[in-house]
């Protein structure tokens, strides 16, 4: 019997680590913060960034945290002026390589530390659609400040629940409370099934990356795409608030009442791929999101006026590039990441549906 060859594209590894990385940014004053999170790096591949203030040597400690203190009013006083936070060292982060990214702050007067308030104020927008998970160390405060401060700083995240609270007390046991809530919050699945959730979307020379929801119509579609390949679409303006083209085959729907922000992709009676780049209220089917949007005028310009050709990509993928048929039964098979899933006389009868590659050919299981 002949073997199967496969020659699959060399950006699978790059690829699959670029769309499930995860991002632990965080502040430690007394190294509480820094013993929890090298507890949370004991048990999840991360990358790691620890802000430091700009200006060293200060006690935040003495007479009662009174520099902190004055941090923290500032802040209060005027939360959207970039001079109320204080300087911190400079960071060089990409956002756009992170789907998940876990804060490790302290409590301050009720608040988020201030420095780690810094870096959310410059990054936080770019955190948008990212699933954000917060843990809080404190002496014994709550830690509903820090929540909400997370939530300003970061508007357009996808904040996990419940957040990780851990009492000053509790920081020799952190390896157990922080597995205790990876458990919870279901970091491993959410973690792995977003692998394959990336659509890259190309139109006027650029490329932009968007999140797919977790429904039957996204599904759907990736599986349109792994079949097909990439796919483009013609598409026309609309109501000045959104971008219009028919996919090749109707999806199923999962409509309900949608209030539209830019960036927002939708499936409208289950075959007009829609781009909005304004607000709508009607009931479709979300499909996803598009990735670091901050204005509809972004997009606009993006895309442009009038009539636009959008090609439709997976992203996150090996592909395929070649493949060598077996003239025998099927006794291997592999995913479209280019992952052996299993040896089987049947092929994919019984595997989860999806698209394989069994014998050179791709294949549908049920």
């Amino acid at each position: 019997m002949k073997r199967t060859i496969m020659t699959m594209a060399l950006v699978a590894a790059t690829n699959m680590a670029l769309y499930a990385k995860t991002l632990v940014v965080y502040y430690s004053y007394t190294n509480n913060v820094h013993n929890i999170v090298t507890a949370l790096c004991g048990q999840i591949d991360a990358d790691v960034i620890r802000i430091e203030p700009a200006e060293k040597g200060l006690d935040y400690a003495a007479n009662n945290y009174a520099i902190g203190s004055e941090q923290i009013a500032a802040i209060r006083n005027k939360p959207d002026d970039a001079a109320a936070y204080p300087a911190i060292d400079p960071v060089t982060v990409n956002p756009d390589e992170y789907d998940t990214v876990i804060i490790g702050a302290p409590l301050w007067w009720s608040d988020m530390a201030s420095p780690l308030q810094t870096f959310l104020f410059h990054y936080g927008k770019q955190l948008a659609g990212k699933r954000i998970g917060l843990i809080v160390s404190s002496a014994s405060s709550g830690i509903s400040g820090v929540e909400a401060d997370a939530r300003r700083l970061v508007p357009g995240g996808v904040f996990l629940s419940p957040s990780l609270w851990i009492r000053s007390s509790q920081t020799s046991s952190a390896p157990t409370l922080v597995a205790e809530w990876l458990k919870t919050i279901d970091y491993k699945n959410i973690t792995d099934n977003n692998m394959n959730n990336k659509l890259s979307i190309s139109a006027n020379g650029h490329t932009l990356t968007a999140t797919l929801d977790d429904n039957s119509s996204a599904r759907a579609l990736q599986e349109m795409l792994a079949s097909a390949g990439p796919v483009t679409i013609h598409m026309s303006d609309h109501g000045d608030m959104e971008k219009v083209g028919i996919l090749p085959q109707s999806l199923p729907t999962n409509d309900e009442h949608i209030n539209t922000v830019a960036g927002d992709l939708i499936l409208y009676q289950g075959r007009n791929f829609v781009i909005y780049y304004d607000s709508n209220s009607w009931n479709f089917t979300r499909l996803g999101k598009i990735d670091n949007v901050t204005s509809g005028n972004e997009l606009k310009n993006i895309l442009g006026s009038g009539d636009v050709d959008v090609t439709l990509t997976l992203s996150g993928t090996a592909g395929i590039s070649s493949t060598t048929a077996d003239s025998g039964k099927a006794t291997t098979m592999y995913d479209l990441r280019g992952m052996h899933t299993a040896h089987r006389s049947n092929g994919p009868e019984g595997m989860p549906k999806g698209v394989y590659i069994v014998n050179g050919k791709k294949t549908t299981g049920r």
